[in-house]
């Protein structure tokens, strides 16, 4: 991932499509937590830190993707982290997914950090605040936070 523009290109594989070569709905979700994975990475976090309670665990709350273009195998996608909202227990990531100038997907992610046993919401870990806030600042805000 681009730490600068928080962007990556990506290619559409046969393995991310349906029978007829689009793109199958449901892995565009696929697609959104590798980013998010590599995005933790970049801040120096890891989904394994909070697997391994090293980090507090934000699993998905709610999730909600956007197709205005078919994406088809072989297109090469430019995904970008398009805003950052950031509050006292969880977090919401944009990503759109450009083919050439055009915009062909949205996905927006809301995460919520957890205590793994209680399960109920906890504030978010400084050091992964801070790396949030870092990453609004390059990005902004969703509209309406």
């Amino acid at each position: 991932m681009n730490p600068a523009t928080l962007s990556e290109h990506l290619a559409i594989r046969l393995a991310h499509t349906d029978a007829a070569g689009v793109l199958f709905y449901p892995r565009i979700f696929d697609l959104e937590h590798e980013l998010f994975e590599r995005w933790l990475e970049l801040g120096g976090f890891s989904v394994r830190q909070m697997l391994e309670r090293k980090l507090a665990p934000t699993p998905i709350v709610h999730c909600e993707a956007d197709y205005r273009l078919p994406v088809r195998t072989g297109d090469v996608l430019t995904a970008r982290l398009a805003a950052v909202g950031v509050g006292r227990s969880g977090y919401t990531l944009k990503w759109t997914f450009s083919r050439g100038a055009d915009l062909a997907m949205r996905v927006v992610v809301k995460r919520v950090a957890i205590d793994p046993v209680a399960g109920e919401s906890i504030d978010l870990p400084e050091k992964l605040r801070a790396w949030l806030l870092s990453s609004q600042a390059k990005t902004g805000a969703p509209e309406g936070d």
